[in-house]
């Protein structure tokens, strides 16, 4: 371990505890129960240590538990057996106990493997109130009727210890490991240790001794499936050799097939092997999608189990279970297990269903099985159509290299045009977008569109173009010859996928957000398992599109949209993650922008470029508003080593984030002249969304001369953010401080709070210029609330003019009631001051904030207040 293991304090049930047995009246215990590992023993340590008076620790266990007071062997060392003689020994245990820990604690730890008579001694100290009885159980296990007579005859307090929820997950591997966690990680881990404080830090020390929980970038990512340490294991192990016989046999299947449908259970084991498995507590039933599954009670269990079984009756259940499962395999899922369960056993399928099988595992990104399964067709004889859909695993999962390997080892010319299309445009995308090779990425598709004669693979070749051609900056162009696919009658589904990813990315830089969102909404139902992940390339245009034009609770919930598709795909998931941040961004949520960003940019550190690109951008700009000038630089830094030779679609957005380190660093005038190039750049290329936003990045940097260039915008883009830019650019132009405080009150409706406090504190100078206190307070505050809204977030004119109200704390919390509309009578009772104090203060207010009433006084203090 990193650190020493954290101990999360468990508040309320401490304190719950404390005043179980505090209780000056009635019984003076409690009862903590909860699962095994739920941390009942840590809980009860860390209460033991604040207690006063002798305390006394005994505790159950398997070995004592049928040994007559076996719990008190510390107490009485030579107990007698004799029937006769135990109520005797039991009045001495319970006379010595209580007399040694009078005004003490007794705490009794696995109080449900205690023996009978041990149960019994605690329920007659429970009857005295000179001591307090702490007792910890498993919940879900029987209990030893005096134990339980406890809580239900003696009324003992119950405070019952759940497991862990994800915040308190997050906060233990923070600590644990000494820095931040990826969020997939932490959501993969709590969902490996559902929670349970125990399986947790096994899942962790287990991981780290495997190198599998490693850090990169100083974000704590998860490489591979979690592992447990060996204690753990043996654990289990135990576990499972206590197992009777007859269970084994289900174990093991549930092992190998879990979550198996209870038919394929029965069919392969024997009923009685099913009851004896169950009553075991290895394996539980539940219902899930209404059909009956049997799946292992532990989450690691299931490793341990196949470990132990030998590779000649590993390999023949494997088999049944894939000749069970491939029978009758309706379902992607169940064809994708049962040829993956098939491998390596004696039961052998045809290349054309593993084949298939492979292209399952593509169309649902799970790339890791679609290259094992396209591998294990190859193996079989499957030829040209398994290895493209290895190259493709490979190449969609960031490894160019080997994917062009396999590619160029593929002769395509001889085979039928549909798969030399699809060689074509596989090997010209990982050309371009892993390894940077546009040239030769044209190459491969000049060759293909003269090799087909099909209008529907030549459709194809046009419309992977059209997408190469948008991240090498060639939008206006290459949108249009995308549109014309989309529209031709001839063109196949792949390559309408193809078209429409060229086409959202376009039309959402190009303005068009609206038809670019429902372009997306349209074309996701066209997926096949080729094109499946371009589905991210969609995503990647429909997200931006709403962002731009201001629809940002459509851009969330088509953000989750894309996660849940890409649950299986780490790159795809990190990258859709990173425009979330983009959102967070836009919407002034700048810790949450902060901490997304940062993880996705190390964990993107060795994906593909354009993702790297897209993701340090944005993070620059977060961090330039958190006021980490240094480190944006560097995030700028690994933006632009990232972008290549040939991917001019993020010029603009490259200049835009020099223009905010300018700003950052003082520079305003250099700022304002980056924004003013890189809207120009934008507007030439005909990248209309990204020019509005840098002419009116220049706008809030102070530059009212981008007024005109963003009101001729305002004609051709679409979205409900560039009318309030135009009227803050305008307003700023006029030293109209009405005109952008209405602005300002736009872009807080759009839910965009960091340009309203830019619009604001623009406006606290026009009315400080115009010489209006009154108004300038309440501008300078309204910024200044909506910049702490936004973690505190920095900016020019944040930084020049946003203010809290110029009151003192007791003036503050005077003009708070008043403006609740409370006489100064009822203030004065409700903070303890006369009635004549609180008139004095009201008095100091309205002339501090040059106000005429309690009214407009009322006004100027909402406008410091955000909810």
């Amino acid at each position: 371990m990193h650190q020493p293991w954290p101990v999360i304090e468990r508040r309320a049930e401490a304190q719950a505890i404390a005043e179980a047995v505090g209780c000056a009246t009635g019984p003076r215990g409690v009862i903590v129960d909860g699962v095994s590992g739920a941390g009942k023993t840590t809980l009860v340590s860390e209460f033991v240590k604040s207690c006063d008076g002798p305390t006394t620790w005994l505790a159950g266990n398997a070995t004592t538990s049928s040994t007559p007071f076996g719990a008190f062997s510390g107490v009485i060392s030579d107990p007698d057996p004799d029937p006769w003689n135990a109520a005797v020994t039991l009045s001495t245990i319970c006379r010595t106990v209580t007399d040694k820990n009078r005004n003490g604690t007794v705490v009794v730890d696995d109080a449900h493997l205690l023996d009978p008579l041990s149960a019994d001694i605690l329920n007659q100290i429970a009857t005295t109130h000179t001591l307090s009885l702490v007792v910890a159980l498993q919940t879900g296990v029987p209990v030893p009727e005096a134990i339980s007579a406890l809580w239900k005859d003696r009324g003992f307090s119950r405070v019952t210890l759940g497991c862990f929820g994800r915040d308190e997950i997050d906060t233990v591997l923070i600590a644990a490991l000494g820095g931040p966690v990826d969020s997939k990680t932490s959501a993969r881990i709590a969902a490996a240790s559902q929670g349970n404080p125990r399986f947790l830090r096994h899942l962790v020390e287990g991981s780290l001794a495997d190198d599998r929980l490693i850090c990169c970038n100083s974000i704590w990512q998860l490489r591979g499936e979690p592992t447990i340490t060996d204690e753990c294991a043996l654990h289990l192990r135990h576990r499972c050799a206590a197992a009777p016989a007859a269970a084994e046999r289900a174990l093991a299947v549930v092992a190998f097939g879990e979550p198996l449908d209870v038919a394929v259970l029965e069919a392969l084991t024997s009923t009685e092997s099913m009851l004896a498995v169950e009553c075991t507590g290895l394996v539980r039933f539940c219902t899930e999608g209404g059909i009956v599954v049997a799946r292992l009670a532990h989450p690691f269990l299931g490793e341990v189990v196949r470990q132990q079984v030998d590779d000649a009756e590993a390999r023949r259940i494997r088999g049944e279970l894939a000749t069970l499962l491939g029978a009758d395999a309706g379902e992607p899922l169940t064809r994708i297990r049962a040829a993956a369960l098939s491998i390596g056993t004696d039961h052998h399928r045809s290349p054309q269903s593993l084949t298939a099988a492979a292209a399952d595992a593509t169309a649902l990104c799970s790339f890791a099985t679609a290259e094992e399964l396209a591998l294990a067709a190859s193996a079989e004889g499957a030829g040209f159509r398994a290895q493209l859909l290895r190259a493709g695993a490979l190449a969609w999962t960031d490894r160019g290299g080997e994917a062009e390997q396999v590619l160029t080892s593929l002769d395509p010319v001889n085979r039928p045009e549909s798969d030399y299309t699809r060689w074509a445009v596989l090997r010209a995308g990982n050309l371009f977008w892993n390894l940077d090779a546009l040239p030769s990425a044209y190459r491969i598709l000049r060759t293909a569109y003269t090799h087909v004669a099909g209008p529907a693979g030549r459709h194809c070749v046009e419309a992977a173009r059209a997408a190469i051609d948008v991240s090498a900056g060639r939008v206006v162009a290459a949108t249009e010859a995308a549109a014309r696919v989309r529209h031709s009658p001839n063109a196949s589904s792949a390559a309408k996928m193809w078209a429409a990813s060229a086409s959202c990315m376009g039309l959402a830089m190009m303005g068009h957000g609206d038809e670019a969102a429902l372009l997306a909404d349209e074309s996701l139902p066209l997926t096949q398992p080729d094109t499946a992940v371009l589905r991210f390339s969609i995503g990647h245009g429909h997200i931006t599109a709403l962002i731009y034009t201001g629809r940002f609770a459509e851009a969330q919930l088509a953000a989750d949209r894309y996660l849940e598709l890409a649950r299986h795909h780490d790159a795809a998931w990190f990258g859709i993650s990173s425009l979330v941040g983009k959102l967070d961004l836009a919407r002034g949520r700048i810790g949450d922008a902060h901490k997304r960003l940062t993880e996705a940019a190390a964990v993107l550190d060795t994906s593909s470029p354009e993702r790297r690109v897209v993701t340090n951008l944005l993070l620059t700009r977060v961090l330039t508003v958190s006021g980490q000038t240094r480190e944006a630089v560097g995030a700028l830094e690994q933006a632009e080593a990232s972008l290549g030779e040939h991917r001019h679609l993020y010029r603009s957005d490259v200049a835009i984030s020099r223009a905010w380190i300018s700003a950052a660093s003082g520079n305003l005038g250099r700022a304002i002249g980056l924004a003013r190039r890189a809207a120009a750049d934008a507007e030439e290329a005909g990248l209309l969304a990204v020019a509005a936003e840098a002419a009116h990045t220049a706008v809030r940097f102070g530059d009212s001369a981008s007024a005109v260039q963003l009101h001729a915008l305002s004609i051709a883009v679409d979205g409900l953010l560039i009318g309030p830019m135009v009227d803050h650019a305008s307003a700023l132009a006029d030293s109209d401080g009405d005109g952008l405080v209405a602005a300002a009150m736009k872009f807080e409706s759009l839910g965009a709070s960091l340009l309203a406090a830019d619009a604001y504190a623009h406006a606290t100078g026009a009315y400080r210029h115009a010489g209006n206190r009154r108004d300038e307070l309440r501008s300078s505050t309204r910024a200044y609330a909506l910049a702490q809204k936004c973690d505190d977030a920095w900016t020019p004119a944040i930084f020049t003019s946003a203010a809290p109200l110029p009151l003192t704390p007791r003036e503050r919390a005077v003009a708070a009631l008043a403006a609740g509309e409370l006489t100064n009578k009822e203030i004065a009772q409700r903070l303890g001051v006369s009635a004549r104090t609180v008139e004095g203060h009201v008095y100091h207010v309205l002339m501090k904030l040059d106000v005429r009433d309690r009214d407009e006084m009322a006004e100027t203090v909402a406008m410091g207040t955000c909810r």
